[in-house]
């Protein structure tokens, strides 16, 4: 049988009405036939892929979202994109170019703070083994803007333990130590003593816990790390060990 005429205008219709009325399959199929006629439709586009998100074709909603940004960003219209990408990033939280570009973006417009934000909360989304490697590239790409912020500057670390890149860890560390005081610098001394497990890291770590300056880092010595899967669970400890609870891990296996 052939198929019908094509006309824009009554199959977005159509669309619209669908949607409207919650039938978002029949909404969908009508936007892909649209879209199979006009692939750079940035507006069908971007009704479609929230639509596709919302039941499962997160591949196909991100390629739209990437099609559209791509149109909005070469025509200039960068609110439109910078729009289009936040949606990308809150339907399809787990594409990690949806919020490396949404922040780049926000950089291009001189909102720095915006662009902090976005790569943090990106870096949220990826969680365990699997995202180890987008969570580091969003931390990496944070500290571009605020490189002393403790905070991420000690999950950045944790996450390069976890990956078994125990030098870029602790000289990161080490690097951080005599920028930071208090809590902070008792959470970088009790990861340097987690990942090495040495004598010394011990020493500094109970230096700090008993109010010591963030004074000069000493000469590193050679990595004892019994077993780097196991610092898995580093990240976590961080914010929820307590100084007291430290002092009964001495004997800790990791």
């Amino acid at each position: 049988m052939d198929r019908l005429p094509y006309d824009r205008r009554q199959l977005l219709s159509a669309a619209h009405r669908a949607r409207n009325r919650g039938r978002a399959r029949r909404a969908i199929a009508l936007y892909r036939r649209i879209l199979l006629e006009e692939p750079g439709n940035v507006e069908v586009a971007l009704r479609a892929a929230p639509l596709l998100a919302v039941h499962g074709e997160a591949f196909e909603a991100w390629q739209l979202f990437r099609m559209a940004t791509h149109e909005l960003r070469r025509e200039r219209r960068y609110e439109a994109c910078l729009a289009a990408l936040r949606d990308a990033c809150r339907c399809v939280p787990y594409e990690y170019d949806a919020w490396r570009m949404c922040a780049e973006l926000e950089l291009k417009l001189g909102r720095e703070e915006l662009a902090y934000e976005t790569l943090l909360e990106g870096r949220r989304q990826f969680e365990g083994p699997r995202g180890s490697a987008q969570a580091i590239a969003l931390l990496v790409r944070a500290r571009a803007i605020e490189p002393w912020d403790a905070d991420v500057a000690l999950d950045l670390a944790a996450l390069y333990a976890q990956t078994g890149q125990l030098e870029v860890a602790l000289e990161m560390l080490s690097s951080l130590a005599p920028r930071v005081w208090g809590r902070d610098l008792r959470r970088v001394r009790w990861l340097q003593w987690r990942i090495t497990l040495s004598f010394r890291h011990a020493w500094l770590w109970l230096q700090a816990l008993l109010g010591g300056g963030a004074g000069e880092e000493p000469i590193q010595e050679p990595l004892s790390v019994r077993d780097p899967l196991a610092l898995e669970r580093l990240r976590g400890d961080l914010d929820e060990v307590e100084p007291e609870e430290l002092l009964l891990e001495n004997e800790v296996s990791l």
